[in-house]
């Protein structure tokens, strides 16, 4: 898991989302709107949380900031990873912009 960049240049991303990409069994959205990877089984969730959310954070598609959560095949593990969108507008709900 130490060996993924924080700051990662385009070219390097394209490596992260084949890496993901390898070990990703399924996507899904739940009904209460959190996102759940479906990985294989052996494989660090850990690492796999931390790659979801570079990922995502480097594509920013998402508006709204959210808990994340990757499981194993066999659904008896789990790790969680908060994304956080980094729109201007985010804080505005919670009236931290005036």
């Amino acid at each position: 898991m130490n060996d993924i960049p924080m700051n990662t240049p385009k070219e390097d991303l394209n490596k992260l989302k084949e890496r993901f990409d390898d070990g990703l069994i399924e996507s899904l959205w739940s009904e209460n709107g959190e996102l759940m990877y479906i990985i294989k089984d052996g494989l660090d969730l850990n690492e796999y949380a931390l790659l979801a959310k570079k990922i995502l954070e480097s594509e920013g598609d998402i508006a709204h900031d959210f808990t994340g959560k990757v499981t194993n095949k066999s659904k008896t593990e789990f790790a969680r990873f908060e994304y956080r969108s980094g729109w201007f507008l985010d804080g505005l709900a919670e009236g931290e912009i005036e």
